[in-house]
């Protein structure tokens, strides 16, 4: 004849397991979130004289810049992802956002979005970002191309690699330095058309 199990017996080992479980699922993590364009610029009156315009038809990024994750460079070949310094929106969203805010700022090149004026004449541009990252080498790095197809049907290509040193540790001057490299590349997509 079997006998009956009580609930006591196997109440105490369950509920040791369920309290335990309950502790590790209570240490959350700590996230730390990133915009690449700064909300805190002063924008250049807004009825400034616009000096071109021009539309971003794609912008291209590595499948390692599409992670939520900060990416850094932590040997020749190797590159580390945060999983608690994330970006608080999509890089390639940021990206357009700080490039169109500083081609104003900087430039006074109004960026027009796609669905805009679309008979309208203007310089498109196609970026490709191949690197944006923080390096071993202690500094951070955004390399790619951008094509300026001008309305007459005339195409060219620029090539730039902007470097910035990095005088203090953590993700947060990272990306205060990723944001001037920005202003540099924009500075070079201005005077291009």
């Amino acid at each position: 004849m079997m006998k009956h199990v009580t609930g006591s017996v196997l109440g105490g080992p369950l509920l040791a397991a369920a309290v335990m479980l309950s502790g590790c699922a209570s240490n959350a993590v700590d996230l730390h979130y990133y915009l690449l364009h700064s909300p805190s610029h002063k924008p250049v009156s807004p009825t400034g004289q616009v000096s071109k315009q021009i539309r971003f038809e794609q912008l291209r990024l590595p499948d390692y810049l599409k992670q939520r994750g900060l990416a850094m460079q932590t040997g020749p070949a190797t590159v580390y992802f945060s999983s608690q310094h994330v970006w608080a929106e999509p890089l390639n969203a940021g990206l357009l956002q700080s490039l169109t805010d500083t081609l104003w700022q900087q430039e006074q090149v109004q960026v027009l979005p796609n669905n805009i004026y679309k008979a309208r004449q203007m310089p498109r541009v196609d970026l490709q970002i191949d690197d944006l990252i923080a390096t071993h080498t202690s500094d951070v790095l955004l390399k790619g191309h951008y094509w300026v197809h001008y309305p007459d049907g005339e195409s060219k290509v620029h090539r730039f690699d902007f470097r910035a040193a990095l005088q203090q540790d953590g993700f947060e001057h990272t990306v205060v330095k990723m944001r001037e490299l920005v202003g540099q590349l924009a500075a070079d997509i201005g005077k291009n058309v």
